[in-house]
């Protein structure tokens, strides 16, 4: 049994990465970095690597996030290391990984749209199974309602319930010498729903449309800022005088909601978190003049891309943070003279976690069994060690001014160095790839080699020779870290093997695939 029905939490922030060097001792572990020590000379171990034939209890150490070791005359120590129990690796019960995965926000098909038109008749992403029909004929003199409802998080801060708007568009009367209805464009009623939804405060600011036309050509993206544009498109869009049956328009429907963030000056850690990590859900639906979904075969709607939350966000690390920082009897001042936590080096904490940015985060397991205590039962405490480490990805970089090559264009010779524009947000360390261009781009050709923080080179890697590319200006540059933790992580797996732990893989928890809605028409 154990005290409590949980494992005891402990933040060690490990972004500059796992230490190795033999004998470095606890009170020389910088900040941001991590390693282990042997608790019987508080000094890093020999053969701190993959191939290690450690089996002992060690210590995880990290370096103190803070500037200064005291607060005044007489409290200090608070540039002491941060250190875990003893770990018995026999105790090990779980080692994991868990990867930072980016918010996707949620997109509904309405009608014919790129997507729905390449859906099977039993594709799960019908939102209603069996409503199949993407271009139903809307004929002149009708009324035509579609409702949209959202929900989530963003929506119940916002309202305190879940909103929905419906709209109905009228198509227009008939030919004064028309013996039955005719058909009109069904644009003009995709267009009329949009203009609705965007003009209507209670859920403009959660979505953004997306209209294809008649001739399956895109309006455009619609926005509560531009649905009144005199200019744009669908204000200016000439309908159809003569529509065949059966040929249909349609339209994308986006979550697109930011919520307030406040900076780190003013940063409280109860500030509302969920409106900004869960995305809007999204749900529409053809509906009679009473509102009834179920009451005739309404128009096909498709789940095109699924609401999936964020993970790993500094958002959330920071507030592990604070709580771990205060079990260790350094609190976060969450009163109202700021001040007080400038001078508390509350903003050390802050600072050393980037809020916008994405974190990997390693967790141990273990327990520390306790054979003597004066009930006479097997006690058998559970400690939970999370270390973060910079596992973010960088994307977007500036490569406008990158240059086909240093040498003469077609083949690129091994170790050729390109280089490109913008250094924001790489760090020495970090692996680059890069897409984009024309001819053959082979991954992981390229490889980032940090000169400084503000220059940097791309170069082609020794095991690819020789390729043949050119570089467009919109090329894209990825840049993530480069696999500095396999130190850490083939150590770890050695250890708890070497000891016997019953737990020697890694487990990782890594992101579901990520949705973009196609956007043209096959």
């Amino acid at each position: 049994m154990a005290y409590f029905n949980h494992a005891f939490n402990k933040v060690f922030i490990g972004t500059g990465g796992f230490i190795t060097a033999p004998g470095t001792l606890t009170n020389e572990v910088p900040k941001g970095q991590f390693t282990f020590v042997d608790p019987t000379t508080w000094a890093v171990p020999g053969n701190l690597d993959p191939s290690t034939t450690l089996k002992c209890p060690l210590v995880l150490v990290s370096g103190s996030i803070y500037q200064n070791d005291k607060i005044g005359p007489f409290h200090g120590g608070y540039k002491e290391s941060v250190k875990s129990k003893i770990i018995n690796p026999k105790y090990v019960t779980d080692f994991y990984r868990v990867d930072p995965c980016p918010l996707q926000q949620a997109t509904v098909s309405v009608g014919f749209t790129p997507d729905t038109s390449a859906l099977a008749d039993d594709s799960p992403k019908w939102a209603i199974p069996g409503q199949i029909n993407c271009a139903p004929d809307f004929i002149c003199g009708q009324t035509y309602y579609l409702r949209l409802d959202l929900k989530g998080s963003p929506i119940l801060r916002f309202l305190s319930r879940n909103s929905y708007f419906t709209a109905g568009a009228y198509t227009g009367c008939c030919p004064a010498d028309a013996l039955t209805p005719t058909l009109v464009d069904p644009t003009i009623v995709y267009i009329d729903w949009a203009k609705q939804f965007l003009n209507s405060p209670l859920i403009n600011a959660f979505i953004q449309i997306e209209i294809f036309d008649y001739n399956n050509v895109s309006l455009g993206v619609m926005t509560k800022a531009n649905v009144n544009d005199a200019a744009e498109d669908w204000n200016t869009y000439t309908p159809e005088p003569s529509p065949a049956t059966g040929n249909g328009a349609g339209m994308y429907i986006t979550g697109a909601y930011v919520d307030t963030q406040f900076g780190d000056c003013t940063f409280y850690p109860t500030d509302a978190l969920q409106a900004y990590l869960e995305p809007v859900k999204i749900y529409a639906s053809e509906v009679d003049y009473n509102g009834d979904p179920c009451a005739f075969a309404s128009l096909c709607v498709a789940n095109t891309c699924l609401p999936i939350q964020g993970s790993g966000f500094g958002e959330n690390v920071v507030r592990e943070l604070i709580l771990s920082e205060g079990y260790n009897q350094s609190p976060f001042y969450t009163g109202k003279d700021l001040r007080i936590r400038e001078i508390t080096q509350g903003y050390d904490v802050t600072n050393t976690i980037d809020r916008t940015a994405q974190y990997s985060r390693y967790f141990i397991k273990h327990s520390v069994p306790r054979f003597n205590n004066p009930t006479g039962t097997f006690d058998n405490d559970q400690y939970l060690l999370e270390i973060v480490t910079k596992g973010a990805t960088v994307t977007g970089l500036d490569s406008t001014g990158a240059s086909s090559n240093t040498g003469a264009s077609g083949d690129v010779p091994a170790f050729s160095t390109i280089n490109v524009v913008s250094t924001a947000g790489l760090e020495p360390g970090m692996t680059v790839t890069l897409t984009g261009g024309t001819g053959t781009i082979t991954a992981g050709a390229y490889i980032l080699e940090v000169v400084s923080s503000t220059v940097f080179t791309i170069t082609l890697g020794t095991a690819v020779s020789p390729v043949t590319v050119t570089l467009a200006a919109d090329s894209v540059l990825q840049a993530e870290n480069s696999p500095a933790d396999d130190a850490f992580e083939g150590f770890m797996l050695s250890w708890l093997s070497n000891a016997g732990s019953g737990c020697v893989t890694l487990t990782v928890y890594d992101c579901p695939n990520i949705c973009t809605p196609p956007t043209v028409f096959d």
